[in-house]
């Protein structure tokens, strides 16, 4: 039998619940910084390491250390005070993407946090004994990493600073885009040519960019002091574990001093020091290099320089919220005038103190970023000096430049600032153009092959006329709207359970769509967004799924009925037969899924119809078509579909380009880049047609399409792959309904 197991014997397990935490931050950070290297983002956005539940839930744990009062102060509670420090430096720009109500939560989580750890290194501090009878060096180090920690502590509240800034720069920042949204699209129309809608995604992708809040946060001084301290941290840290850490960790101790190194965390407090010594470092990377490359962002002009080395100027936005408080009614709940007043005075002055303690934030943190600004200062204007030197003796320019400047140029009118004074550099403006760009040639290299080998089997837009005849009767009163995606998907299911058909030709319909259904999703999420045609498409996405993984339609194996020898007409019949099953079991069943039953209802509802319109049409021939006939006329139809629903990709672009939330635009517009650039060759396509004479609302939608005459409908003729109706036959319909 084991022996008893003691509080104390659990600790270093505590220990290694600290190292685990640190280390998941850790990786944030190095992601944050990866990501920032590899999208050539020197201001480092956050994107993994954000101030949130999860993260202030890891901060906690990671602070175990400075929160235990049982262990006594040393040098690995002053190592996490300071992985605390570049934790807070990461996260900064992330305050930028939060809404009003989000940021109060985080801040007042936040600030609880900060509270309880800053009481309890004040109440450990104040009960160490006097170290000046071990030695003078010990003293010394002692009273110094004293000195650190309250630098440190008093730091961080430097973060709630910001986030007090952050609903005006928004304001700022929202109000001007604003005006350039009516600016850019104040002429808009279908049109398919592809350097237009490129110079309208790039117009959009420098107001995202340069209007991006964590950007404005990024490039504040607050922000760059905290580059100036995680420098500072990062070098302590090296110059500890290089010179001083060894001398501490090995020095010649009597009783008493063992007694105050001593920790309960036995072999986990290694790991822990070493973890947040690792985190130290990485963690300090993004607030440096936000720290030094922040002057690059703007153009070094006289009066830029002299705002810039002025640390007594603070800009209004510092302090607008606060002001906006003092101006806000005490409550009307308080009925006695002489305490409305008391409350109002005490009010004015707990917001004029923290008017003080924020300008006082702002002017000790440009003071400390002075000596970087004015190194880099000089630094740029050398640089400059050196190049007007190089100009004299170059006969000629560098025709990269020429080539670029010009085209940026175009695009300096839709740049976001919170300081109108402050004018962004065209290094930056150069990098933001290269981006996009990059962005779209990427996608361009990844044009669907498949996708445009079905397009060109097409030669109109007969195909939404085709894929549904009104002699078919309704299978129920309830009429089901029809959406882009679910009847692609079900012609597609029909077309796979066909006999006789090349297993080749089945993975090409299938590789095709899905590369159609990402540019059909696109369309549909942005246009068909009323309630009936979000359940269409979801259904066709249950659908889809099964389709093309499993070639199943709704549990149905599609291609059972080919392996037994089954006719096309025959396996058609089947399908509507199934179809019309499902929906009896739908109406019939009560104790089921809402969501389940009429995902269920919608696409056997949308199969049945198809089906029988393809029987129906088959039916109407002089002969019956071969199954390779059907297929393709099948496929002819789908491709003429996909085309007339890629007729809505200009409005689709220009809409995700457009995206009133901020946090949500950066993402938005880079989907219509990767949109634009994918569909290069469908959109040549689509200029060579002529469109239907359809407003741009009416052609965001498949019915409207199917309700035009087909004399409105632009090439409506047969191609090779249409199946040719007899001019005699006729075929009579059988209404059925279910009630």
């Amino acid at each position: 039998m084991t022996g008893p197991i003691y509080p104390e014997d659990a600790m270093p397990w505590v220990g290694f619940y600290v190292f685990l935490a640190s280390l998941v931050c850790t990786f944030a950070m190095a992601a944050d910084a990866v990501q920032g290297f590899r999208k050539r983002k020197l201001w480092f956005p956050c994107r993994f390491f954000t101030i949130n539940a999860a993260s202030l839930t890891l901060i906690g744990i990671a602070m175990k250390l400075p929160v235990d009062l049982n262990t006594d102060m040393s040098v690995s509670k002053t190592i996490s005070i300071m992985f605390l420090v570049a934790m807070v430096g990461n996260f900064l720009p992330s305050l930028g993407l939060m809404d009003l109500n989000e940021l109060l939560m985080n801040m007042i989580a936040f600030g609880i946090l900060m509270i309880t750890i800053t009481v309890n290194v004040w109440l450990q501090y104040s009960t160490i004994d006097d170290l000046l009878g071990y030695g003078i060096l010990l003293f010394i180090q002692d009273h110094i990493i004293k000195l650190q920690m309250f630098m440190l502590i008093c730091s961080l509240p430097w973060s709630f600073s910001v986030a007090l800034t952050i609903p005006a720069s928004r304001k700022i920042l929202q109000h001007r885009y604003k005006e350039l949204h009516r600016l850019a699209s104040s002429h808009q129309d279908i049109n398919f040519s592809r350097k237009r809608l490129k110079r309208y995604v790039t117009k959009y992708w420098m107001m995202a960019e340069t209007g991006n809040p964590q950007f404005a946060v990024a490039c504040s001084p607050i922000s760059s002091a905290f580059g100036v301290i995680c420098l500072s941290l990062a070098c302590s840290l090296v110059y500890f574990f290089l010179d001083g850490g060894l001398y501490y960790f090995t020095y010649v101790s009597n009783s008493r001093l063992e007694k105050f190194e001593k920790s309960e965390y036995k072999w986990s407090m290694k790991l822990v020091v070493m973890m947040q010594s690792v985190g130290i470092i990485v963690g300090s990377i993004a607030p440096i290099l936000r720290c030094l490359t922040s002057i690059s962002h703007f153009d070094i002009s006289k009066k830029w320089t002299k705002n810039h080395l002025n640390v007594f100027r603070v800009e209004k936005y510092w302090t607008h919220t606060l002001e906006i408080w003092k101006r806000n009614h005490v409550g009307s709940g308080i009925p006695s005038r002489h305490c409305k007043k008391l409350l109002h005075h005490i009010k004015n002055m707990i917001l004029n103190f923290c008017v003080a303690f924020q300008i006082m934030v702002v002017v000790i943190c440009k003071t400390i970023c002075l000596i970087p600004t004015s190194f880099l200062i000089l630094f740029s204007c050398c640089c400059y000096f050196c190049k007007s030197l190089l100009k004299r003796f170059k006969e000629e320019p560098n025709a990269s430049n020429t080539n670029v400047i010009p085209d940026t140029e175009e695009y300096t009118g839709y740049v976001l600032q919170t300081e109108a004074e402050a004018k962004l550099s065209k290094k930056i403006l150069r990098k933001s153009f290269k981006s996009i760009t990059r962005i779209i040639h990427e996608s361009k290299e990844k044009e669907p092959r498949n996708l445009l080998e079905l397009l060109n089997k097409s030669t109109g837009f007969y195909g939404v006329i085709e894929f549904d005849n009104e002699q078919v009767p309704p299978l129920h009163p309830e009429e089901i709207h029809n959406c882009w995606s679910l009847v692609a998907v079900t012609l597609t299911a029909i077309a796979l359970s066909l006999p006789n058909i090349e297993n080749g030709q089945a993975k090409r319909l299938l590789a095709s769509m899905s590369e159609g259904i990402e540019f059909v999703r696109h369309i549909e999420e942005s246009l068909n967004t009323n309630g009936e045609l979000v359940k269409a498409r979801k259904a066709a996405g249950h659908v889809w799924t099964d389709v093309e993984v499993y070639c199943r339609w709704l549990q149905i194996d599609l291609q059972s009925k080919a392996r037994k020898g089954k006719t096309s007409e025959e396996i058609l019949q089947w399908l509507g037969d199934e179809a019309a099953k499902i929906v009896i079991q739908v109406k019939a069943r009560k104790n089921v899924s809402l969501d389940h039953s009429r995902r269920n209802f919608i696409a056997a509802s949308s199969m049945y119809r198809i089906s029988q319109t393809i029987l129906l049409h088959c039916n109407q021939q002089e002969n019956w078509p071969t199954d390779e006939e059907l297929f393709e006329f099948i496929s002819a139809i789908i491709a003429d579909l996909l085309c007339a629903c890629f007729a809505n990709l200009p409005r689709v672009i220009t809409l995700r380009c457009h995206v009133d939330a901020i946090e949500k635009r950066e993402d938005s517009i880079r989907t219509a880049a990767l949109v634009l650039g994918k569909s290069k060759k469908i959109l040549e396509i689509l200029k060579a047609r002529k469109l239907p004479n359809l407003d741009q609302e009416s052609m965001a939608y498949i019915d409207k399409w199917h309700a035009l005459p087909k004399s409105l409908i632009p090439n409506c003729c047969f191609s090779s792959a249409r199946i040719q109706p007899a001019s005699s036959s006729s075929c009579e319909s059988i209404e059925i309904t279910i009630v």
